[in-house]
């Protein structure tokens, strides 16, 4: 399940956040504190459920909603407000729920049990990555299948820069090192990214690789990947390492020195 959360009040969304976490620990969380932050990761992501405040500058509440339903009309909205004489407005537009500020965890959990349109979610994430010896993914328990072998290694490097941002003259670094970033690589790395695109969607994974101004980065949310769990500290991650890291890519020999860095300071 992915929620998301908008209210330009920072303390609100801190409330917010806590409630979630306590009430769907099994839920990808987004927050965002204005309407265009909100509406392009409503673009990218699915959202099944989203929380609104309806007094957010430049555009409300209402016409977010709006907007939302347009990218996924079977979108659970709830409003969470200090004001109550909205209420007509979200029974007019099909809302799920209404909560009045300040919101509890209780309140979530009401709307979470009872929404408009029910959604089935679970602690278990379907896309499982393993980078310590070779790269592999696997999404509901079967192997991924790539149609090019470029088009993992685009993933695998996003995956090792742990949700930042990778430019396209970068990528173009990664697959062809030294080599001239001319035109024709410019075309070849969008039939890469294109083929990655498809290879995810084949699968229903239309939320793993994200876009920004900057270039495209891994959505780390929706993993469970050894290399994050390790870094995070778990024990079962650092016993699987054995000085091994995506093994197939020369570029991922600055991480293996990274991580047995950390492996001594673990052990220390």
């Amino acid at each position: 399940m992915n929620i998301l959360a908008v209210d330009d009040e920072y303390y609100a969304l801190e409330l917010m956040r806590h409630a979630l976490e306590e009430v769907a620990g099994g839920a990808t969380v987004y927050l965002c504190r204005d309407v265009r932050s909100a509406i392009e990761t409503a673009t990218q992501i699915k959202i099944d459920v989203a929380f609104l405040d309806i007094h957010l500058p430049e555009r409300n509440g209402i016409e977010l909603a709006l907007d939302l339903k347009k990218l996924n009309p079977k979108v659970n909205i709830v409003f969470a407000t200090g004001f109550s004489e909205y209420m007509k407005a979200g029974i007019d537009l099909r809302m799920s729920g209404y909560i009045m500020k300040p919101v509890t965890p209780n309140d979530v959990k009401i709307e979470l049990e009872n929404l408009r349109n029910p959604i089935a979610w679970s602690n278990e994430k379907r896309i499982k990555i393993l980078t310590f010896g070779n790269f592999d993914v696997f999404v509901d328990g079967a192997p991924l299948k790539f149609e090019r072998k470029q088009a993992k290694e685009i993933l695998a490097y996003l995956v090792d820069k742990r949700g930042t941002s990778a430019t396209y003259a970068e990528l173009a670094a990664v697959l062809w090192e030294d080599e001239e970033y001319d035109r024709t690589k410019q075309k070849n790395l969008q039939v890469y990214i294109a083929s990655l695109v498809k290879t995810l969607h084949s699968v229903e994974v239309r939320d793993l690789i994200l876009k920004n101004r900057q270039g495209i980065l891994v959505n780390t949310k929706i993993v469970d990947c050894d290399y994050y769990r390790f870094l995070e500290g778990d024990t079962r991650a650092i016993n699987s390492f054995t000085g091994q890291y995506m093994s197939a890519y020369s570029w991922a020999e600055f991480t293996v020195g990274y991580l047995e860095n950390q492996l001594q300071k673990i052990m220390k």
